[in-house]
């Protein structure tokens, strides 16, 4: 069990969300759903991160103490991360981190890549200007970070989540939003071909200029091809 999991920003090299563009219903009603929100994203950074490993054993009462707040919020941030597959209930009602397989990383890499290209068509036609801008210089950071998968993921993931929260799809969004760690846990683990990081560098540089021409069709095939999709 780590011995620092306070409520503080997202590790170093892991994805945040503001609370704004990830919950787009509005500030939370109570205090409770706050803290079951802030349960839900330092845990799943921790696992995201390697924090917490596969097959650790989570026990509710430790990590509300480490975070300083009761073990109601950490259960339902468990429940959260138990739906979107990072956390699994034993028979013995104990709980673990969910081990990763190479199976499971694939189809989130997969699942990312179909949601990303739906995101990047629906976006790119009423993206402002600088909307576009912003956009690009995050294609610029992917650039940057492609060849090292961990910085590469989170960077990948920043688009997508950039480009969904402006798809006009709030389903999509949300989705997208909800299953942020589990993505980001599997893009970090997969490795990549030399073929496959050039591959991944190209389809970058043409959803730039997909962007720029606000060509709907180019920005979702190249959104695949960055994620690995042909």
């Amino acid at each position: 069990m780590p011995k620092d999991l306070a409520l503080t920003d997202p590790l170093p090299g892991t994805l945040g969300v503001p609370r704004a563009e990830a919950y787009l219903g509005g500030e939370p009603r109570r205090e409770r759903r706050y803290l079951g929100d802030e349960a839900f994203l330092e845990i799943g950074t921790a696992i995201a991160s390697g924090v917490l490993e596969d097959g650790e054993l989570l026990r509710d009462r430790e990590l509300a103490e480490q975070m300083g707040i009761s073990r109601t919020p950490v259960r339902e941030a468990i429940l959260r991360l138990q739906q979107i597959g990072m956390i699994d209930v034993l028979p013995s009602r104990a709980t673990r981190v969910t081990p990763l397989t190479r199976q499971i990383a694939e189809d989130c890499r997969r699942w990312a890549g179909y949601c990303g290209g739906i995101a990047a068509r629906q976006a790119v036609a009423s993206l402002s200007t600088t909307d576009a801008e912003t956009a690009v210089s995050r294609i610029d950071g992917l650039l940057e970070a492609i060849g090292s998968p961990a910085e590469a993921a989170t960077a990948a993931l920043d688009l997508l989540l950039f480009l969904s929260a402006r798809a006009g799809s709030s389903i999509l969004h949300a989705e997208l939003t909800e299953r942020q760690f589990s993505l980001l846990r599997a893009l970090r683990r997969l490795s990549y071909s030399s073929r496959e990081v050039d591959s991944a560098r190209r389809a970058s540089r043409e959803l730039a200029t997909a962007i720029a021409r606000r060509d709907g069709d180019g920005a979702e095939t190249a959104m695949r091809r960055i994620f690995g999709i042909r």
